[in-house]
């Protein structure tokens, strides 16, 4: 059985879907699938990481941020069942090697521009009147990143299940 990779970092807080909604989306993920769950990030991301798969069972949920070489991650990435992640380099190496994918992606850049592309991927965003906004650090936004912080965890666990059943619903909009 393919694990399921779960990147929850990017290299910009302002693309970062809120560690509360990973962890709820990780909990639901284990209760409802069998397969395993690796979290990957770099090492700089690892405390964080930490504090995010702590409550988890960890034969449930593999902690693997900053753990792993560039060649192991992408081993990892590429054999696995589902990647979700932030519009980050790990979701477009996934993407880009026809991994099933699932981006959370938020406002601060144009989506048809920058979304990762593939064959399997789907992109859960929210459309607000202030996006795609250009900050580059979510304390700038006067809003609270609402444009990520309202992507609910259900709503991205439908995403990965129906990609692990091998459908792909390209662009979800959520209203």
């Amino acid at each position: 059985m393919k694990p399921i990779v779960v990147a929850p970092f990017s290299n910009s807080d302002i693309r970062d879907w809120p560690l509360g909604h990973f962890r709820d989306l990780i909990a639901k993920l284990i209760e409802a699938r069998p397969e395993r769950v690796h979290l990957v990030g770099a090492q700089g991301q690892a405390i964080r990481a930490r504090d995010l798969v702590r409550r988890f069972d960890p034969t449930r949920v593999v902690n693997d941020c900053g753990r792993l070489d560039w060649d192991a991650l992408t081993r990892l990435v590429r054999g696995a069942g589902c990647v979700i992640g932030n519009n980050s380099g790990i979701a477009h190496l996934a993407a880009f090697s026809g991994v099933p994918t699932l981006c959370i992606f938020g406002g601060a850049h144009q989506r048809d521009e920058w979304k990762p592309i593939g064959p399997k991927v789907t992109v859960l965003s929210r459309a607000l009147a202030c996006s795609p906004c250009g900050l580059h650090t979510a304390s700038a936004c006067p809003f609270g990143v609402a444009c990520l912080d309202q992507i609910d965890p259900e709503t991205a666990l439908h995403a990965a299940c129906e990609l692990l059943a091998g459908k792909s619903v390209g662009l979800s909009v959520v209203a």
